[in-house]
């Protein structure tokens, strides 16, 4: 009779075809979603480690509204401010991200996407409220700064596929 195997012992190469079959088997039924290395990339370029990060609170599709755009509403709650982004289709393949800041105030929104692709910046207005137009669709992410002279920290929301 041979002796159990303890879990102290290493891996044999039967332990090993085991967990391969069981891995090959785990990846046909529940795959990684495709994006997931440009998800991880976009999170682990962000250098600054003073962030608020936001949750999804809501998401809203609308549907049509004008022939066959397509518009849906996120909204992001952090500990220090709330960011609403309505994502409305272009004809033309682009996208039109209308936002607003809760509190308002005239402060650097940045839209950021994965490597090599460059950031898209603007400024809201005094009431919080910014556009970001001819957007492409892709993974992109948030990222509120704080106003010039204010100690809070930049609110940042989840990637999020345009």
């Amino acid at each position: 009779m041979t002796a159990p195997h303890s879990a102290d012992q290493p891996l044999d190469d039967l332990d090993q075809a085991i967990l391969d079959q069981l891995a090959a088997v785990l990846t046909r039924l529940d795959p990684p979603p495709p994006d997931l290395d440009d998800r991880v990339r976009l999170v682990l370029a962000l250098d600054d480690v003073d962030r608020d990060v936001a949750r999804l609170r809501e998401e809203h599709l609308v549907g049509a509204v004008r022939g066959t755009e397509r518009t849906r509403t996120l909204t992001f709650d952090a500990e220090s401010r709330t960011v609403m982004i309505t994502i409305v289709d272009r004809p033309d393949g682009l996208v039109r991200i209308d936002g607003w800041l809760a509190p308002g105030a005239a402060v650097r929104v940045e839209l950021r996407h994965p490597a090599p692709d460059p950031s898209q910046t603007v400024e809201s207005d005094a009431s919080g409220r910014f556009v970001l137009d001819g957007v492409p669709h892709g993974l992109a992410q948030v990222v509120v700064h704080p106003a010039r002279g204010e100690h809070a920290p930049q609110v940042v929301t989840p990637a999020l596929t345009l």
